[in-house]
């Protein structure tokens, strides 16, 4: 090797022995020449048992590969290895002359990428779980307003049954006014005649207060229908007021749901990014 390989791979070394301070990343570095490792720098935790500094590359040493290949070779070594995972980049350094005359290798620590990979599945996990409860949630939802819808129907239905009532006891009260109006005019007519009408007056009598009973009686059932027809329509109110709620509560669940499956699909986002 003559001097300006030297200084190459001297300059190399200059740079790079302290690429973890420029960076502020947990980076380690090896500098070899074609056929010895020349130099280690050990990252902060990245720290690997390199105590043979100076020994000859073995056959099967990735750096010897990627001189020999003339092209950076990069792969990952997982977490089971050195119990942490980083990522390698091997670069043969070539000379004026695009001569290989060494190479460079760079592991930097996948730590924090594995941590917010672990960390985007984990909350994709509990909101994809989110995401389920909300859908149990808007389908009760609309399934209740399905229900008040009916219940608001049906009270529709009672509220004309009880028009209708009022205007059968209508008809009731206006047949007991005639038949009042008819025994008054019995009753009269029965004076009238004197003793041969005591008979047909004592029958004027009971119409009128048959037709006085059922009057009383028709205003009764009114007052209460009455009563039933505001009770019902409070019912309504009440009702439509709780369909609003569910009805909005539906298409805040909805709203939920897509902000939620949105989020879903960002941490899926993050944890394909932290991979890379």
């Amino acid at each position: 090797m003559n001097r300006t390989d030297q200084e190459i791979l001297q300059s190399y070394s200059d740079v790079l022995g302290n690429l973890k301070e420029i960076l502020d990343e947990d980076i380690m570095v090896i500098i070899s020449d074609r056929t010895h490792r020349l130099k280690y720098y050990p990252g902060r935790k990245l720290v690997v048992d390199l105590s043979g500094v100076g020994d000859e590359l073995t056959a099967d040493n990735s750096m010897r590969k990627a001189m020999l290949e003339g092209k950076a070779r990069t792969f990952v070594i997982d977490k089971e290895k050195f119990g942490f995972p980083f990522r390698t980049i091997d670069y043969p350094i070539r000379n004026a002359d695009n001569e290989v005359v060494g190479c460079v290798g760079i592991g930097r620590s996948l730590e924090k990428e594995y941590q917010i990979e672990e960390t985007a599945h984990a909350l994709a996990a509990t909101i994809q779980q989110a995401d389920a409860g909300l859908q149990e949630v808007a389908a009760g939802s609309q399934g209740l307003s399905n229900k008040i819808n009916k219940v608001i129907m049906s009270s529709d239905v009672a509220s004309a049954k009880i028009q209708e009532i009022n205007k059968i006891i209508s008809a009731i009260t206006g047949i007991s006014n005639s038949s009042n109006l008819l025994g008054l005019n019995a009753a009269i007519e029965a004076a009238r005649v004197g003793e041969q009408g005591r008979g047909f007056a004592v029958v004027a009598e009971e119409m009128r207060k048959l037709a006085n009973q059922s009057k009383d009686s028709a205003g009764m059932v009114t007052e209460i229908l009455t009563e039933m027809k505001q009770a019902v329509e409070g019912i309504i109110f009440e009702i439509d007021q709780i369909g609003g709620i569910a009805e909005n509560q539906a298409a805040a669940t909805q709203e939920i749901t897509a902000a939620i499956q949105e989020i879903n699909g960002n941490s899926q986002a993050l944890a394909e990014f932290a991979k890379i």
